[in-house]
Order: structure tokens, then sequence, then C-alpha cells
């Protein structure tokens, strides 16, 4: 599926705006503000129950690295927990979570996010905590050793020794030759451990500021209360500039890329991509259909036939991604015992033909689009989900109001277009795949 995009939402958040929009059930008022130093605030008041969420999104991930800080965005993200001389480490949160608050953060391609969920009384320490950690973040070298050899172990542990790991890195590594894409978000093995102190502080200076961020929070709030405390905290934080991107794109692929590997796995699996679009191209509605007529439930087109009629797979999946910049049209499937990927390959080749040949039905679309729909819908029916879908789409595109119309697109997509999408992308110069086979297969 695409970008987390807003099927439901009519988005105008020029500084200081309100709109309201109500659809599916779901009544949303945003209103967006900006400080002095760049900070953006988007807030959604909403009391159906006794939670806020409150999200900083960072516009910065393993897409703006180079190889030999690969990873960095990934580690900062763990050092973001290590405290500040007013807050160490064990302090940092243990007042919010001995209360029943939930904290993460993740790092993809794209942009960095940190999130907390937690009762109203919690806010003002919650602002207050997140403002002093992005002006005041202590990078001490033992905590940074320490955090990057965690990194190592979490790389060893999700990829090293996980079939699945394995094969989505080699898979994007296969797939782009120069676009950072190429290297996993957690980086290259072995590159986050050896990046220096400065460096770490360098990044932090550059991208973890109030001009590359906006903050997204959602649920039992007062608009005009949190960002006085917001102002009060945020407003002191030099904002600094905000990051330019200048990322040469990958060039088109006119060959087909193949890999063999092996690992202690039971049957042989099987992972395709196909390069496609970026989430800004209105093709992507197309292929996000096209993703959900193969792939969606037990009653697709690839499950009835690799798993249901000719029992070759014991799953198959497969999605749309299409981030930032050109994504991948990806498909994995894990072969019964002493079945090959082979099989799988030729079944789905035969599944793809059809599509390309006979245009789709209009029910299967007006089932995708259904699915589709309420997927988004049903994600923002809580304050985290509505706040992570706003703030996805501000980090990436920074104009969310562009995507107000993307449930009428999706309901615009024909068989044609479907069928054009599969014509174009899903041919085999334009795909790369990995087989991962028992170690007992290679001789």
């Amino acid at each position: 599926m695409k970008k987390l995009a807003v099927l439901c939402l009519c988005l105008a958040l020029a500084p200081g705006c309100k709109k309201k929009f109500e659809s599916y059930g779901v009544s949303i008022e945003l209103e967006s503000r900006s400080l002095p130093n760049g900070l953006r605030v988007i807030m959604i008041e909403d009391h159906t129950m006794p939670v806020i969420s409150y999200q900083t999104w960072f516009r910065v991930g393993s897409v703006d690295e180079k190889p030999g800080h690969t990873g960095i965005s990934h580690l900062v993200e763990h050092m973001m927990f290590k405290g500040t001389p007013k807050y160490p480490a064990k302090q940092l949160f243990q007042v919010l979570e001995a209360r029943g608050a939930n904290i993460n953060a993740f790092t993809t391609r794209d942009y960095t996010a940190f999130h907390e969920e937690f009762t109203p009384d919690l806010l003002p320490k919650v602002i207050e905590l997140e403002a002093d950690r992005m002006a005041n973040l202590a990078i001490e070298e033992d905590a940074l050793k320490t955090e990057q050899m965690i990194v190592f172990e979490e790389h060893r542990l999700h990829t090293e020794n996980s079939p699945v790991g394995k094969i989505q890195e080699a898979l994007w590594a296969l797939a782009f030759r120069t676009h950072p894409y190429r290297w996993p978000v957690i980086g290259i093995p072995g590159e986050a451990s050896r990046i220096p102190r400065e460096k770490v502080q360098e990044w932090l200076k550059k991208y973890y500021i109030p001009a590359n961020a906006v903050i997204v929070a959602c649920g039992d709030l007062k608009p005009d209360k949190t960002m006085e405390l917001i102002e009060k905290y945020y407003g002191p934080v030099p904002g600094g500039s905000r990051s330019k991107r200048e990322i040469a794109p990958e060039a088109a692929q006119n060959e087909e890329r193949r890999l063999i590997m092996r690992a202690k796995v039971a049957s042989e699996r099987l992972s395709e991509a196909y390069h496609i679009t970026s989430a800004d191209n209105d093709e992507s509605y197309a292929i996000d259909v096209l993703a959900n007529i193969m792939f969606e439930g037990t009653s697709s087109r690839a499950y009835r036939r690799l798993v249901d009629e000719k029992n070759i797979a014991i799953s198959v999946s497969g999605s749309s991604f299409t981030p930032a910049h050109p994504g991948l049209f990806m498909i994995t499937a894990t072969m019964n015992s002493s079945i090959p990927a082979a099989a799988a390959e030729t079944e789905l080749d035969l599944i793809i033909k059809e599509l390309q040949e006979k245009p789709v039905s209009h029910e299967e679309i007006a089932a995708a689009v259904k699915q589709l729909t309420l997927q988004i819908v049903d994600g923002i029916r809580t304050p985290h989900g509505l706040a992570q879908l706003i703030g996805t789409v501000t980090a990436i595109f920074d104009d969310p109001e562009r995507f107000s119309e993307d449930i009428i697109k999706y309901t615009k997509v024909t068989p044609g277009d479907v069928q054009q999408a599969a014509q174009k992308y899903l041919i085999p110069n334009n795909r790369v795949v990995v087989t991962l086979v028992p170690e007992a297969k290679i001789k």
C-alpha cells in the first residue's frame, strides 16, 4: 500500500489555519501553527477518549546518508533516549512510563519519528522533555559505544539470523545500484559501529532541529493551551535551516537481475521486486489497486492460485511501496517442502500475463478500493493512528493538501489503468529476483 496516503482527510494546513472534515464516521478538525524558529505544529482536538498522541517528525532518514556512515539516522534514534544534562538517561522518560505512558520511535528511509501516548495530565511534562532533548541531547562516548553495539546485535538478530531479513536486504541492494535506498535503514553491516562521536553531533545539529521538524499532537487536548506550552519550551531552541535533499534518481533498469542465497531454512523462498513510481505520481493509485487485487487476502489471485489451487506455496504476499522516491512492487512466497521457488515464479508470471492481457473486472476494482479505504479509516480512529498518518504525509511532502482528493483518485481507477500499470512495470527487465534455498541444496 502506498505511503499511508490520506484517503479520507481534506487538509488545508497553512499556518494558523483550521480545517474540518467529516466522512466515514470520522470528524476531524486540524489546526496548524508555526513558531518563529521554524517548528511546525499540527493539532487535532478530539475528546472521544482521554488519550493524547504526541509525535515529533524529523525529515531525515537513511536516504540522507552516504557510504561510510550508513545507519547514522537509526543510531541517532537510539541516542535520543540517552538523556540530557537536566534529565539523565534513566530519568528522561521514567516519570512518564511510571504513569502508563507508551514511548517509542522509528526510523525509515525518508523520515524519523518519536511518539508518546499518554493521559492529558502528562502533556506539559511530555512537551518539556521533548523540547529538552531536541536542544540539549548529551552524546557521551561510553553511551555511544553501547548503542553501537546494540545496533550491531540488532542487525545480526533481525537480518543475519533471519531468513526474511536476509532476503529483503539482498533484494533492495540488488534493485538499487546508486540510490541510497539500496542500503538498509539500520545501515551497511559494521558502518554504524565505526561512526565517531563528532559525526553524530554534526548529524544532530543538521537534522534534529525545529526547522526540520513537525510536531503532530492529537487527542484530548486544547490547541491554545498546547501551543502555549510548545512556545514556552521550544521557543528558545535555535531553529537552524531546513535540510535540502539533492539525490540523483536511480537509472532505469534494463535487464533482469537474479541472486541465489542459501540459509538454514526448511523450504525455498522467493522474493521479487519491480521498480515502480513514487507516491506523488498518480499512477501509484492504479498500482495500489493492482497490488490489492493480486495479494490482499485469501481471495486474491495469487493466494488462490499458489496456495489453494496449486498447493505449491505455504504463503504468498505482495505490496506496492511508493515512498518519497520511486519504490518497489514487492512479492514474496514461501514454498511447500521440496517445491522449488521456480514453480511459484512460473505461476506469478502467468498471473501477471493475465493482468496484462485482460482488464480486471469493475467488481475487483470496487473491492480493492473499499479495502484500501477501510484500512486507512480503521487506522485513524485512534489518536496514534491519525497522528501517524498526518505526520507521514507532512514529513514526506510538506503539503498534506495535495492528498485531499485521494479517495476520489482511487475511485477513478479503471480496468484500463490497472492493465496499463501491469504492462508498464511488471516486466522481466524491470525486476530483481532473490531466491533463498536450504543449504543442503547448494553443493
